[in-house]
């Protein structure tokens, strides 16, 4: 009797065949921008190219398959594309397994050479000192807040902040021992306040013990009997651990802004963001007055935070706007904003991602 599966199987041999050879034949015009763009020195990651071309994609599809898997497939695409042209190093905070790890793969795929770094201070002064290409820091937390020291190195650096983009914080708990016997739980301290509720309800007689990275929190729980480890799914794969319970964070919406720093500054797109900092003189109104332009020219704002910037009691504003610098009306309103400051700096225009 016929195998009713084969001619569908069949058909997907063929077709699988085609995709093979367009990608050999995509990478081949790849190779060919690569040479010309190292001939005249342009820069290999264009984020404002890579938008466009999403949305290009997006739209050509028209919902025939899941918009995320087609993200998702070309992610890899364009990585490869990018490691055909001239593989990009990309420095994060490290081990790898950690959620920085798992930004760098969702942002630039697998195609780049992900260097693990012990701080964000290390991974932007990588870039700085022209180590890597990039580095991918985490900027902003929808539970714990800012970065603060991404963001006061970013003010300190000369570096460019190129993209954008947002990664769900989902944990895991891991563990070769079934969740009745677990005595003990491993994490870092960030993670272990995200899933206080699941802890207290799911195993309100653990003892939770904190470690400097949710890698060593697996290596921890692999070592020690009766215990457990959590961490986000980028660290799954290379665990060996078993996956007790799923999504286990306390906040489902928690999501983690990260930034892609570099030396480049992006296009203008039509749909960007523009994030600056500066420091007022101490007086009544000031932030006020500073603002202004930004109103009277209906330019938005997305984010506005204050660090201290020096003994003297002054503070360093960082604040998100919606515009590319090169827009008349945000350059007419930071001009206007960098005559009132003591201290001002743009530290990037760059694509939004929605």
């Amino acid at each position: 009797m016929a195998d009713p599966l084969q001619p569908f199987r069949d058909a997907i041999d063929s077709i699988d065949k085609q995709i093979i050879d367009l990608l050999a034949e995509r990478y081949k015009n790849v190779s060919e921008i690569g040479n010309i763009k190292r001939s005249r020195h342009m820069p290999i990651y264009v984020p404002e190219r890579e938008k466009a071309l999403m949305a290009k994609l997006l739209q050509y599809n028209n919902n025939r398959l899941d918009d995320n898997t087609v993200k998702a497939i070309y992610r890899e695409i364009i990585s490869g594309a990018i490691r055909t042209e001239l593989p990009l190093k990309v420095t994060f905070l490290g081990p790898k397994g950690t959620f920085s790890h798992q930004a760098v793969m969702q942002h630039f795929g697998h195609g780049i050479e992900a260097i693990p770094c012990n701080s964000i201070i290390e991974a932007l002064h990588s870039v700085e000192k022209g180590l890597s290409d990039f580095a991918c820091v985490p900027v902003e937390n929808a539970i714990e807040g800012v970065v603060n020291q991404t963001l006061d190195t970013l003010r300190e650096l000369d570096l460019q902040i190129t993209a954008e983009f947002k990664i769900r914080i989902s944990h895991y708990l891991l563990s070769n021992f079934a969740i009745d016997r677990i005595k003990v739980v491993y994490s870092h301290p960030q993670i272990l306040g995200q899933c206080r509720k699941f802890l207290a309800e799911k195993l309100p007689n653990t003892l939770t013990l904190e470690c400097p990275s949710s890698v060593s929190a697996i290596e921890a729980a692999i070592a020690s009997p009766d215990s457990a480890a959590i961490a986000g799914n980028a660290a799954i794969e290379m665990s060996g651990l078993r996956v007790i319970a799923e999504h286990i964070e306390d906040h489902p919406r928690n999501m983690t802004r990260f930034l892609i720093v570099g030396k480049q500054s992006p296009a203008v797109t039509g749909d960007d963001k523009c994030s600056i900092c500066f420091v007022l003189q101490d007086r009544s109104g000031a932030l006020f007055d500073v603002l202004k332009p930004l109103q009277t020219r209906n330019i938005s704002m997305s984010m506005i935070e204050s660090r201290p910037f020096s003994t003297t009691g002054q503070y360093c504003f960082f604040v998100d706007i919606e515009g590319h610098e090169q827009d008349e009306a945000v350059a007419e309103a930071l001009a206007e904003i960098k005559n009132a400051s003591s201290f001002f700096k743009i530290l990037g225009s760059y694509p939004q991602k929605r």
